[in-house]
C-alpha cells in the first residue's frame, strides 16, 4: 500500500580499506527502509561518490564531491579501520574533509571505527594519522567502535532508528515536511472545494474512463474529448469557456500538457486526487 515519506540522503564516507563495511551499510539502510520506513515516514537514500558523481573538470575533485553530494546530505556515516585516506590539499584526507564540513553544518554525523587487533605490518603512517584524528574527534561524541561485521551492521540499523527519533536536525526536517504537507493539503482542499461545472465534467469524465483529454482546434470546428465527454464547440463563446477551463485545470496543477500544441492533456497526481475527492463528495450526496 502506498504511503508518504520524507527522503533523507545518507552519505557513506570512508577510505578504500573498508569496502565490505560500505556495502553492509547500504544493506542495513535497505533493510531499515523495508521494516521501518512506513512507521517513521522516512525513506533513507544511500549516496556516495562512486554512484552519485559524474566526471567533471574545473575544480579539485573533493570540492566537486562536496558540491554534488555533501551539500544535499542529511546523514553522514563515516567508517575507518587502518587508513585515514588521501590528502586533498586542504585537509588530511577527503573523508575527513567531508566529515568536518558535515559536522560544522550541524547535520547528523556518526563515525564508526574498527578496533580489531592489527598485525605489525598495518602500523603504517596512514594508521598513525588515523589514530591522531580519532583523538581529535573523541570530544565531539560522534564515534562508535566495532570489531565484528555482524554487530556493525546491526549497530547501523539500531542507531538509525534512534537518530531519526531523537536527533534535532532530523526532527526539524520531519516537522518542516509535515508543515509543508499540511499547507499543501489545505491549499489543495481550497482549490477543489468549488470547481466550475466545466471542470467537474472534465475531471469526472476523464477520470472515470482513465482517458486523456483532447482539445482539438481546427479551422472549421473545435472539439473536446474527455472519456464520455464529447463536445463540438461551435461558437466562439463555447470555445473560450472550455479553453479557459483547460487553462484553469493546468494552473491548479491538475492536468499537464503533453506537448502536442495544447491539444493533449493527462491527469497529474494532484488531478487524480481531485477526481477521488469529487467522487467521494458525490457518494456522500447520494
Amino acid at each position: 500500500m502506498a504511503y508518504q515519506a520524507t527522503v533523507l540522503n545518507v552519505m557513506i564516507a570512508s577510505p578504500s580499506d573498508v569496502a565490505e563495511e560500505r556495502q553492509l551499510v547500504r544493506d542495513a539502510i535497505y533493510e531499515w527502509n523495508a521494516i521501518h520506513s512506513k512507521q517513521f515516514g522516512v525513506m533513507l537514500n544511500p549516496v556516495g561518490w562512486e554512484t552519485h558523481v559524474a566526471p567533471e573538470m574545473g575544480n579539485r575533485p573533493q570540492e566537486i564531491i562536496n558540491t554534488r553530494i555533501l551539500n544535499d546530505t542529511d546523514i553522514l556515516i563515516g567508517i575507518f579501520w587502518t587508513r585515514l585516506g588521501t590528502e586533498t590539499g586542504e585537509y588530511v584526507s577527503g573523508t575527513v574533509e567531508k566529515i568536518t564540513k558535515h559536522i560544522a553544518s550541524n547535520k547528523l554525523t556518526s563515525i564508526y571505527i574498527c578496533d580489531r587487533p592489527l598485525p605489525p605490518s598495518q602500523f603504517t603512517d596512514q594508521y598513525l594519522k588515523l589514530k591522531n584524528q580519532i583523538e581529535e574527534w573523541k570530544p565531539s561524541g560522534v564515534l562508535q567502535f566495532y570489531n565484528d561485521l555482524i554487530v556493525f551492521k546491526q549497530k547501523i540499523k539500531d542507531h538509525l532508528s534512534l537518530h531519526i527519533q531523537n536527533n534535532e536536525y532530523i526532527q526539524n526536517i520531519l516537522n518542516e515536511s509535515q508543515e509543508v504537507k499540511g499547507d499543501f493539503d489545505n491549499n489543495f482542499a481550497q482549490k477543489t472545494i468549488e470547481p466550475s461545472d466545466e471542470m467537474v465534467q472534465i475531471l469526472l469524465s476523464a477520470g472515470e474512463a482513465e482517458s486523456e483529454i483532447h482539445f482539438i482546434q481546427g479551422i472549421d470546428q473545435t472539439n473536446l474529448y474527455a472519456g464520455s465527454l464529447n463536445l463540438n464547440l461551435d461558437s466562439p463563446r463555447k470555445i473560450a469557456t472550455w479553453k479557459s477551463t483547460i487553462e484553469k485545470l493546468q494552473d491548479l496543477g491538475l492536468i499537464k500538457d503533453e506537448g502536442y500544441k495544447g491539444q493533449l492533456f493527462n491527469f497529474t497526481d494532484d488531478g487524480w486526487k481531485a477526481f477521488d475527492q469529487l467522487k467521494a463528495q458525490m457518494s456522500e450526496k447520494e
